[in-house]
């Protein structure tokens, strides 16, 4: 029996990994794009295309994932750039350690670094930076 509270998060959770979809698909569509059409090289293309998926995802995350956000906009858009470079740091340093260090095949070792990424950036992102509370007074939000 899943916990009631649980529970409530599964529509959030689904909407946050719409989300990921999402902004894979910006990231890979965007790239092949502008490197296809507008020849521009693959690096500079993937580049902006991850520019624009970090940007789609903010969008999605703050109006459909996590809809009644009331952190103010700017705010939540710094927690969630420093968050995002949290997260990709401590994910490439856990892949090394999975990998290297434990000897994990790579491709094993990105499923699991990623998949429990996945749902420590929802906790995260679900309790903190795109929380449905609004910020009370002396709180510095």
């Amino acid at each position: 029996m899943i916990p009631q509270g649980l529970r409530d998060k599964w529509p959030a959770l689904l909407r946050f990994a719409a989300g990921g979809v999402l902004s894979a698909g910006v990231t890979l569509g965007v790239t092949a794009l502008l490197h296809e059409v507008f020849a521009l090289p693959e690096p500079k293309a993937a580049a902006f295309a991850m520019l624009a998926a970090l940007s789609v995802n903010y969008v999605f995350l703050r109006y459909v994932a996590f809809r009644g956000t009331q952190l103010p906009w700017r705010r939540q858009l710094a927690l969630f750039l420093a968050s995002t470079g949290v997260f990709r740091g401590v994910e490439y340093l856990a892949f090394l350690a999975v990998n290297v260090w434990l000897g994990v095949h790579y491709l094993l070792a990105l499923i699991g670094v990623l998949g429990s990424s996945f749902l420590l950036k929802f906790l995260v992102y679900e309790g903190w930076i795109f929380a449905r509370r609004a910020a009370t007074p002396g709180s510095g939000e």
